[in-house]
């Protein structure tokens, strides 16, 4: 890791194992880890972020995890945050109470609570349906 976590760390151009300080900046690059309270990232990639405020353009993240965060034309695997507001971003999974703007999400927290309803409720009328066939047939 680079930075000692106290201080900031910037990168542009280059590729990074990790970063590791109270405010990272990082422009055109490939960071493998950032763990930082303030995240600026403009075009990076980034396989695992970990933050308290991220503000991201046109950025790539593997797994993204904030408090509050501002993704502009991005794309991410999945993203953890308490607040993030989103202009053209796409994610594979979503898990945030408070999500503003556009974004386009595979699985959000939303969905995941009506998947997981749906298969419950599934498995009852199942369970309902073979007591009442050994019922009739037993």
């Amino acid at each position: 890791m680079q930075g000692n976590g106290s201080s900031t760390s910037s990168v542009s151009g280059s590729r990074v194992d990790g970063l590791a300080a109270t405010q990272v900046n990082v422009e055109r690059s490939a960071v493998r880890t950032i763990e930082a309270d303030q995240a600026s990232l403009e075009q990076a990639a980034v396989q695992r972020l970990r933050a308290g405020q991220v503000t991201a353009s046109r950025s790539t993240f593997a797994v993204a995890s904030f408090d509050q965060g501002t993704l502009r034309q991005s794309a991410a695997g999945v993203v953890v945050a308490r607040s993030v507001a989103c202009d053209e971003v796409r994610t594979a999974i979503l898990v945030s109470p408070v999500v503003r703007g556009d974004v386009h999400t595979w699985l959000d927290l939303r969905s995941a609570v009506a998947v997981g309803f749906g298969m419950v409720l599934g498995k009852a009328v199942l369970a309902g349906g073979r007591a009442l066939a050994r019922r009739l047939l037993g």
